[in-house]
């Protein structure tokens, strides 16, 4: 009989979900905070230009979430209908239930487009390859029974 041991399975590449509703921009960004947390302090990392600030080593949970929140944000692109819009808003959410631990970071930005053609976004080169999907969700109200119908045209 022989005993293997096991690792939790440590997600190795960024993945990012790009939620476009009506008036609203939502990232939600799901990273090894860990990796994320010794790229940012890495001075190697800073002279070659790949951040813009090294992280102090000695700072509290609370003040580590502020710098990455920061520093991501302040590194993302995000064009709606080729023009540049902020992030209004950035949360780190962690993640207890099913398979999924970890933390995701969530950014959210307001548009004032009745229709959107095109988005854009770019993510900070720290984050190494992101796995992105872009979402536009189709909402219906479905009564007790009812079928949902949606049809997605090709272009």
């Amino acid at each position: 009989m022989s005993i293997s041991s096991t690792s939790a399975h440590v997600l190795n590449e960024t993945s990012a979900q790009v939620i476009l509703r009506d008036g609203q921009v939502e990232v939600r960004l799901i990273t090894d905070i860990d990796h994320l947390v010794s790229v940012l302090q890495n001075e190697q990392a800073w002279l070659m230009g790949d951040i813009e600030q090294v992280m102090p080593t000695n700072l509290s949970e609370q003040q580590q979430e502020d710098f990455i929140k920061n520093a991501l944000a302040k590194n993302m692109t995000l064009l709606v209908n080729q023009q540049a819009i902020a992030f209004e808003r950035v949360v780190v959410e962690t993640k207890t239930s099913g398979s999924s631990h970890g933390e995701e970071i969530v950014f959210q930005a307001k548009h004032d487009f009745a229709n959107v053609d095109d988005i854009a976004l770019s993510f900070p080169k720290n984050l190494g390859s992101v796995h992105a999907s872009f979402v536009k969700p189709r909402y219906q109200y479905l009564g007790a029974g009812d079928t949902g119908h949606v049809v997605f045209h090709n272009r």
